[in-house]
């Protein structure tokens, strides 16, 4: 697990939620969610790898708002991959591999 792009990505999404929080119920119901997970990644203590069904607020993007705001909806993204430690996977990285060449 990379702790450091952990981190990064947990800032980075809790930035977003203090933004929205202001402007949509739905992030604050989120930044409380995610509360947990977010100050053990910002303090370095997330080494292994998350279950996804352990990482909530998935359903918030999807039956909520939260989607319509494309820099939350990229920081929630890019916070879970790391979670799951998905940028390790092959799939991923045939994705990215593909995308370059586009």
């Amino acid at each position: 697990m990379d702790i450091d792009a952990l981190k990064a990505a947990a800032i980075k999404l809790r930035d977003k939620l203090d933004f929205y929080k202001g402007y949509d119920p739905y992030a604050s119901i989120l930044l409380l969610d995610l509360e947990s997970l977010l100050s053990r990644a910002e303090r370095g203590q997330i080494t292994e790898m998350v279950e996804p069904r352990d990482i909530p607020g998935y359903k918030l993007f999807t039956e909520a708002s939260l989607q319509s705001y494309g820099d939350l909806d990229a920081a929630y993204a890019d916070f879970y991959i790391e979670l799951i430690e998905g940028r390790e996977t092959e799939v991923y990285k045939s994705l990215v591999a593909k995308m370059a060449k586009n």
